[in-house]
């Protein structure tokens, strides 16, 4: 490759992390060309960038992000799944293909500065995306409240039960 194409291969991962909520490493070794470019489909339709570079073009597109604690994971064939929308749905998109095809194999991840082991990566893919999460959050303050209101309409559904029945009699 020359040397103006690795400049932008690297411009190129240093851009795509900085604007990543999440980064997820993994393994392809194993998976034919079919199987990756499924995963590639997959990981489109959900907004995850899934990307095979060069490990020391991508340690040099690392090194000045908040993501260069991820250095040591570039071993080996690495893909870097990147996901801009939310924290958790590039590892929703790999452990879901892993379980079907039971590869990728993880190697971590990288999220809110922190770095994830690859069973940390499966626990992230466990959890509620952050719409779900905000969803859950109102049902759990709505629930209270539309409890407290039926136990204040109860009395008067009642006192209207019992009248309705007096007026029945009387006619």
């Amino acid at each position: 490759m020359a040397r103006p194409e690795k400049v932008a291969q690297v411009d190129l991962v240093t851009e795509s992390i900085t604007a990543a909520r999440s980064v997820v490493l993994s393994d392809l070794t194993g998976l034919d060309v079919a199987k990756i470019t499924e995963l590639r489909r997959r990981c489109r339709a959900e907004g995850v960038e899934l990307r095979v570079v060069k490990n020391t073009l991508a340690k040099r597109g690392i090194k000045d992000t908040p993501a260069a604690a991820l250095e040591p994971h570039f071993r080996g064939p690495t893909a870097i799944a990147i996901s801009r929308d939310t924290e958790n749905v590039a590892a929703k998109v790999l452990v879901k293909f892993a379980e079907e095809f039971e590869l990728p194999k993880f190697k971590a991840a990288f999220l809110d500065g922190n770095v994830i082991d690859a069973t940390g990566v499966l626990a992230l893919a466990k959890l509620p995306s952050k719409p779900e999460m905000l969803a859950q959050l109102l049902g759990g303050i709505q629930g209270p409240a539309r409890n407290l209101l039926g136990v204040m309409e109860g009395p008067l559904r009642n006192l209207l039960s019992v009248m309705k029945q007096a007026s029945e009699k009387q006619s």
